[in-house]
């Protein structure tokens, strides 16, 4: 019993080690030069490794030469059987404004080995929520819109393109 405790404890740190060394910020450069190739663009920002996450300070992001939004943090955790990525108060351009807020409070993608399948999203503006999920496999996008009141009239000629469901709307894309 005293060597399986010991050994375990010995894998913990092991493991910690290994996520608290890993190479983070060459992670995220990698990720940003296969962005490039896409023609989306990562500029302005600050990249922070904190040990076991990676944060980004105040990233613009462009597709092509359109500013697209910036996001003010964003957190990268990587853990080896929990992943997620997490934006905060991220602002929109004005342009988009006619069918999404300008003003998004947080942005959440969460990945589990134990459901390697899909990618959980979840997020939240002023006075509306979404959460979802993307199939990696069936390549399927679904997010569910919880709306305010005042977003649903601002954006009732957007949402006439999406299915109405209990409670909210429905956005399906197959990619």
């Amino acid at each position: 019993m005293k060597k399986l405790l010991k050994s375990l404890l010995y894998l913990t740190t092991m493991l910690a080690l290994i996520i608290f060394f890993s190479p983070k910020t060459n992670l995220y450069y990698l990720l940003e030069e296969f962005a490039m190739e896409q023609n989306i663009y990562v500029s302005d920002e600050k990249v922070i490794d904190n040990g076991f996450s990676l944060n980004i300070l105040n990233a613009k992001l462009y597709l092509d030469e359109l500013f697209l939004a910036e996001a003010e943090k964003t957190q990268l955790s990587m853990w080896l059987v929990y992943n997620s990525f997490e934006a905060k108060n991220i602002d929109l351009n004005e342009g988009f404004s006619d069918f999404m807020p300008s003003y998004i409070k947080r942005v959440q993608i969460k990945y589990h080995i134990f459901n390697p399948r899909s990618l959980s999203l979840s997020g939240e503006s002023s006075d509306s929520f979404f959460y979802g999920n993307i199939d990696i496999f069936k390549r399927i996008i679904q997010i569910h819109l919880r709306l305010g009141t005042k977003s649903e009239k601002k954006f009732a000629h957007s949402l006439k393109a999406l299915k109405k469901e209990e409670g909210g709307y429905l956005y399906e894309y197959k990619f």
